[in-house]
């Protein structure tokens, strides 16, 4: 009898609960909700190519870290890659993406699991980093101009930076030589093989600084356009302040796609700020729609040539 996996089955159900949830949240709002379905066609049309080059720009700082490791990139290896796996965690649970990604690159390029292990854990701590500035900035932007000091958030932000002010003395202090203490978590070994990666290329840390900057500015004008089209106005801070929630909450993606939990937590986290909860859901809406459209249409045009490289390599 085929043991069932624990893991999947509770992000299944977890995931089942959660859109029966989000169901009936849109049912119960349906008149503020309506108007999503009057969206003008020059609105659709701007927002999903501010999704476009923020998907594209995802797949460039993909490219950028594959390059240091001298694999042989044509746009199916970095472009499809990114847009098919990106499309697969719609529909799949517990990042399957990143388990998808690193086995094509292990079967067309012969990268190792632990080197695609690395890239990602060390991937995840850059997001950190920088989704934590972004929130310090936007809150203390928000306390300056609107004197609005949300004290959970600010707790929040405070956890966030002590916990990766840890990290970072651990990975400086003891660099890849990590104590028998520690050398007991192996996922902690590769963040900090995978970070002190990124760190050591200066010439690569900051082009994928300036990656994430225009990455940055092309999700803060997807979210001033996506508050634009439910008739609200936003000021920089604000988007910038949705834009780190977003981008910590896609980090943990225990259910597929996060559908439920970004739409919840984005709803608490501008309630937090003085906004009302549904102009978080349906903002955080629209932007996940916007890019679930572009990706889930760009990996099925690159869904043939991937799998097909796919196949021909594990041939050989």
């Amino acid at each position: 009898m085929r043991k069932i996996n624990r893991k999947s089955l509770i992000s299944s159900l977890l995931f089942v609960v959660l859109i029966g949830l989000l169901v009936w949240y849109l049912y119960a709002n349906r008149a503020d909700l309506a108007q999503l379905l009057t969206l003008n066609a020059s609105t659709v049309c701007w927002m999903l190519v501010l999704a476009l080059g923020a998907c594209v720009m995802n797949g460039l700082y993909h490219k950028l870290i594959l390059d240091t490791y001298h694999l042989p990139l044509d746009t199916v290896d970095w472009l499809g890659v990114v847009f098919v796996a990106n499309a697969m965690a719609y529909v799949l649970p517990m990042r399957a993406d990143l388990i998808f990604t690193a086995t094509y690159y292990k079967r067309t390029k012969n990268f190792s699991y632990t080197k695609s292990a690395s890239v990602a854990a060390g991937n995840i701590v850059f997001s950190i980093l920088f989704a934590l500035v972004q929130m310090g900035a936007a809150l203390v932007c928000t306390g300056l101009i609107e004197g609005v000091w949300p004290g959970l958030l600010w707790l929040i932000l405070l956890v966030g930076v002590v916990g990766t002010a840890a990290f970072l003395i651990i990975a400086g202090w003891f660099g890849d030589r990590m104590p028998a203490f520690l050398a007991k978590i192996p996922y902690l070994q590769k963040i900090v093989q995978g970070f002190n990666e990124l760190i050591r290329n200066k010439q690569l840390l900051v082009k994928l600084l300036l990656c994430l900057i225009v990455n940055n500015i092309l999700h803060l004008l997807l979210y001033m356009a996506c508050f634009r089209s439910i008739g609200m106005e936003v000021t920089l801070y604000q988007a910038l302040f949705y834009n780190s929630v977003s981008r910590m909450v896609s980090l943990v993606a225990i259910v597929p796609g996060n559908i439920g939990i970004a739409q919840g937590v984005m709803g608490v986290a501008g309630s937090l700020m003085g906004d009302v909860f549904q102009q978080g859901v349906m903002v955080s809406l629209l932007q996940s729609v916007a890019l679930m459209a572009v990706y889930i249409v760009a990996g099925g045009g690159f869904a043939y040539p991937v799998w097909k490289r796919y196949t021909q390599k594990g041939k050989k």
